[in-house]
């Protein structure tokens, strides 16, 4: 799969807070590819930041 398509579909999984998703994200952490390692990263935060809320509002 070409860097940006995969880029974008990473950027797509951290906007759909998809934790079935957090796996694949963070094995694309460590991507050759600068802009995918950057979306997997914002793409973990997002979903990561989402579990959290749900934690939260679930007490």
């Amino acid at each position: 799969m070409k860097s940006g398509v995969l880029g974008h579909t990473v950027c797509i999984l951290g906007v759909m807070h998809a934790p079935e998703a957090l796996p694949m994200t963070e094995d694309l952490l460590n991507h050759s590819d600068h802009g995918v390692r950057e979306e997997a990263r914002l793409a973990a935060a997002e979903i990561t930041a989402s579990d959290q809320k749900n934690i939260t509002h679930s007490s």
